[in-house]
């Protein structure tokens, strides 16, 4: 009888090793930003030939977006879990201030390359508007959802609010004093949620 022992093919969870590669190329990009890095270069610094980085991302682009969208996850069950503990949407409205100036570096160095993508991408004729429109929809339903907002005038106003934020940093300017502007905020932005819920 024949008892040569048979190497079994490696079983791949395919869904978590994308993850790994993208948890795996965001300090590459943060280092070396999107248009610093060829595919090739990124290939050997994941370690991985540049055809299994294509099963598994089309592209440089594509792997970047899903990296994007990764960040964007995270951050929204990072944000979620830490205002849940707030008991009244007036004190989730009070902690955006602190929430957003106590990370302001994560947000403005993520914020920063995903613009820089963008713009690299329009350069080239490349639409991102579906791009923005799935970010843009995913934070307004947190925002929604997490203030406790009724009316899309209330959401569209606190999601400019701190997009605003977010241009002033990535631009290096100083923000207005957030601890007072959302004490005020916290404020007068129920009111108006309700004032525009009950006119529609």
């Amino acid at each position: 009888m024949d008892y040569t022992c048979q190497v079994m093919p490696k079983v791949v969870d395919h869904q978590l090793y994308r993850q790994e590669l993208l948890e795996k190329a965001t300090p590459l990009f943060l280092r070396y930003g999107f248009e610093g890095l060829t595919t090739r270069e990124l290939a050997r610094h994941l370690a991985i030939s540049t055809g299994t980085l294509y099963h598994y991302f089309a592209s440089k682009d594509k792997l970047f977006e899903a990296l994007a969208r990764h960040w964007m996850e995270q951050d929204m069950s990072w944000v979620r879990a830490s205002f849940e503990a707030l008991p009244d949407r007036r004190q989730r409205l009070q902690g955006v201030a602190a929430f957003l100036s106590e990370h302001r570096d994560k947000f403005n160095t993520q914020n920063r390359l995903v613009l820089q993508f963008c713009q690299f991408q329009q350069q080239r004729g490349i639409d991102m508007t579906y791009f923005w429109n799935e970010i843009y929809a995913s934070w307004e339903n947190l925002t929604r959802d997490t203030l406790e907002l009724r009316s899309q005038f209330a959401v569209d106003l606190i999601c400019q609010v701190i997009d605003g934020v977010f241009l002033q940093w990535i631009q290096g300017s100083q923000s207005p004093d957030l601890v007072s502007f959302f004490e005020r905020l916290s404020h007068w932005l129920p009111i108006i949620d309700q004032a525009e819920s009950l006119s529609t």
